[in-house]
């Protein structure tokens, strides 16, 4: 939406956190420069290529000591990491013995589902703007054959689906579509309800300067696809040596909070992001089911 102000924005935001009435709640990013929002449902298939990825860095922090109650690390979705962004993913540090201690915020990832690639970067650009020490940025878009088209009541789709006296079960709806796959789109009546085309990923970690999201210096930014083709292997490396420096920048916390900390173990080599491409595809393939079934149950109504 183009010629929204700020504060209608901010308005919109509060009746929606407030309001009883929305059981999914849109996630708005407004443009300031622009008077531009961005208004986007959530969907499985949006939410699905990070779920991997926020289980891995979960793990990962858990496996690491450090004082527990003096730093507070988290991963979260859909909080704010800016005025005007609130990422799919955001890995925060947070000094509890301090009162003035502003939340850290090391790294952000954010997905476009059936979204132009240039809104994602104009997002991303605002949040390295805002916050200027992140580390890591991670970007994932997910795209579709084809915009999805809800099928029109009058075709043989719509005909076939009406007869039934009631929505169908999810399990039945999706009962003859096969097993679940990247490569498998969900058909059902004739009528296509998902189906991907691409998942592409690009990763950057800061340098000695703020992260430039157009750089293409590959000590710093990779990308590539996770399908049609695998092409990961630099993606993967990529975040995880981002997370290694956000790990380094949660030793410099221990530090600043006890000059005299033992970090030895914090160090420790042995103790490894990961983050399995096989699994990242299970996650996607199996929210195109879910995707479809969400779309089937909006159309039915």
């Amino acid at each position: 939406f183009s010629g929204i102000w700020r504060v209608e924005y901010e308005e919109l935001g509060r009746f929606i956190d407030e309001s009883c009435a929305f059981g999914l709640k849109p996630r708005l990013t407004y443009f300031d420069d622009d008077s531009i929002l961005i208004v986007e449902m959530p969907s499985a298939v949006h939410e699905a290529p990070l779920v991997a990825l926020h289980t891995a860095l979960t793990c990962f922090f858990a496996s690491i000591p450090y004082d527990r109650q003096a730093i507070n690390v988290n991963v979260l979705s859909n909080i704010e990491a800016s005025d005007s962004l609130v990422p799919d993913m955001r890995i925060s540090l947070q000094n509890m013995y301090a009162e003035d201690a502003d939340v850290i915020i090391p790294g952000l990832a954010e997905t476009a589902f059936s979204q132009h690639r240039d809104a994602l970067v104009d997002k991303l650009e605002d949040a390295i703007i805002e916050n200027p020490s992140l580390l890591l940025v991670i970007a994932a878009v997910v795209c579709e054959d084809a915009p999805y088209r809800s099928p029109k009541r009058g075709s043989d789709t719509g005909r076939a689906l009406l007869q039934d006296p009631m929505k169908r079960r999810a399990k039945d709806f999706v009962s003859a579509t096969g097993r679940p796959a990247l490569n498998a789109p969900v058909v059902v009546e004739g009528h296509t309800w998902c189906s991907i085309s691409s998942v592409w990923f690009k990763v950057w970690v800061r340098g000695d300067h703020p992260i430039d999201i157009f750089s293409d210096d590959n000590t710093l930014v990779a990308d590539g696809f996770l399908y049609p083709q695998d092409t990961m292997a630099p993606v993967l490396a990529m975040m995880e040596k981002g997370v290694n420096m956000i790990r380094e920048r949660l030793i410099s916390l221990c530090k600043e909070i006890d000059p005299d900390v033992d970090v030895k173990a914090l160090q420790d080599s042995n103790s490894v992001f990961r983050v399995q491409r096989e699994e990242i595809v299970t996650k996607i393939a199996g929210a195109m089911r879910e995707t479809a079934y969400r779309r089937y149950s909006a159309w039915f109504k």
